[in-house]
């Protein structure tokens, strides 16, 4: 019952933005490893990754032929993640970067609202350097954008690009997991930052946890200490533009797509009240609540 109530809030979140005209063609690179090719992999194939303009799996094995994938089978563990983003990017580059405006980057426990995302990034020039995601505000100056999905320019694109081949100094290449971290630090040396990634009201657009991870109290407090913005408890850090969620499980994935996209919503007469935040992130009061009723 908590996951259906938690559904129902998510969902109305992001109702208001999911059919919006495309703008500026996106590149989906989407990470993911063997054990979740059937799994997350699949779950993402069957959903938001048709929302793409292109899509790309990058992993460290083969995925059936008919799936856009690019195998680094040398680079097989997550300790191996900012080795991997360079080269994904390089390929990104060399290969495509004609073609596309943005660039977005996503675990394969990510799901993206695209239509959001499209209304999102088109409010800003991709010759331009940009970089959005969940902002944190720790380890680079001026903060990183979280590794769970973030989307750069193309112009941002070119710019890392000439930093790895030309200026090894810069942007090393070194054995780490924290990719996020590692690309945003490259950037900060060329004087490119992430971008607000906030909408109109200071909600957050792109999410790192799960609404119901929000129930360490350790862990509220942590993402309050350290989120670049100001954070709130779930679901009023929620804007109704969300454009990912993350520690998805594939079921989970599937569900929302369908409620976004298979369920026919039919106007009301009036409209519904905003739903009532929960204390300090904590959804005890909640569940305490439906296993009552």
């Amino acid at each position: 019952m908590v996951r259906l109530l938690l559904y129902a809030l998510i969902v109305s979140a992001l109702l208001d933005g999911v059919l919006m005209r495309r703008k500026g063609r996106i590149l989906c690179l989407i990470h993911t490893a063997t054990p979740s090719h059937e799994t997350r992999a699949r779950a993402i194939l069957e959903t938001w990754a048709q929302k793409c303009h292109r899509f790309i799996f990058f992993t460290n094995s083969p995925m059936p032929s008919h799936v856009p994938h690019i195998v680094f089978s040398e680079l097989a563990t997550r300790d191996h993640s900012w080795e991997k983003i360079r080269k994904v990017f390089k390929y990104a580059y060399e290969n495509l970067y004609e073609k596309f405006d943005w660039y977005l980057r996503a675990d394969d426990d990510a799901y993206i609202v695209m239509e959001n995302l499209e209304k999102f990034v088109g409010r800003y020039d991709s010759n331009k350097p940009h970089l959005f995601g969940y902002r944190w505000n720790f380890y680079v100056k001026r903060g990183f954008a979280d590794g769970g999905a973030y989307v750069i320019s193309r112009e941002a694109l070119r710019l890392f690009y000439n930093e790895m081949k030309y200026n090894h100094t810069l942007c090393p290449e070194i054995h780490r997991a924290e990719e996020d971290q590692e690309f945003a630090k490259c950037l900060s040396k060329i004087s490119v930052y992430p971008s607000r990634s906030t909408d109109d009201y200071g909600k957050q657009l792109f999410h790192h946890f799960h609404p119901m991870e929000l129930e360490s109290s350790f862990l509220f407090q942590f993402i309050v200490k350290y989120s670049f913005d100001k954070f709130e408890p779930f679901p009023v850090h929620y804007s109704r533009d969300t454009i990912s969620m993350h520690h998805l499980s594939p079921f989970e994935m599937r569900m929302y797509h369908y409620l976004l996209y298979g369920v026919k919503y039919h106007q009301r007469s009036h409209a519904l009240a905003a739903p009532t935040p929960m204390a300090e992130g904590n959804l005890s009061q909640l569940t305490a609540s439906v296993e009552k009723s």
